[in-house]
């Protein structure tokens, strides 16, 4: 007979960081572990180091990820949207953002999308690398800003 082994990592609490989930015994959300990820181009080992965890904690937050994309997916989405808002209004450092500065909440949200069915498609035996997604990221960035300068052109 088998017994399902759990490893208990991960916490909700309402009263920490708006119940999203985090880190057990800190309050690093799952979504800070993956936007360091997908946006920074950190490697586990990295932010292990970089927020004082155990590697453990940064590979039960990706797992915990992948077992979850779509809810945490969405808020991502929602994190970007409310930083360019707040960005918008002047508050928080947007030069020292790991975030492509100049896109749209819409445009943020196609780029995301756009990693994510790249994901999808990717073959199992040549899964996307960080480097890969960064590429997207810059070449969808310059891409913008092309179609940008033509607009202006006119």
């Amino acid at each position: 007979m088998n017994k399902i082994e759990s490893i208990n990592l991960i916490y909700r609490n309402p009263e920490v960081r708006g119940g999203r989930p985090c880190l057990v015994g800190t309050g690093l959300r799952v979504i800070d572990i993956v936007m360091a990820m997908q946006f920074g181009n950190r490697s586990p080992e990295q932010m292990a180091e970089d927020y004082q965890v155990s590697l453990a904690k940064v590979h039960a937050a990706l797992a915990f990820y992948y077992e979850n994309k779509e809810e945490i997916d969405e808020d991502i989405r929602e994190d970007i949207r409310i930083g360019l808002e707040l960005a918008q209004e002047g508050w928080g450092r947007p030069e020292k953002s790991i975030f492509p500065l100049g896109l749209t909440p819409d445009q943020l949200d196609a780029l995301v999308n756009l990693i994510t069915r790249a994901e999808e498609e990717a073959d199992d035996d040549q899964p996307l690398t960080r480097a890969m997604k960064r590429q997207m990221v810059e070449d969808f960035v310059a891409g913008k800003a092309i179609a940008k300068a033509a607009e202006s052109i006119g």
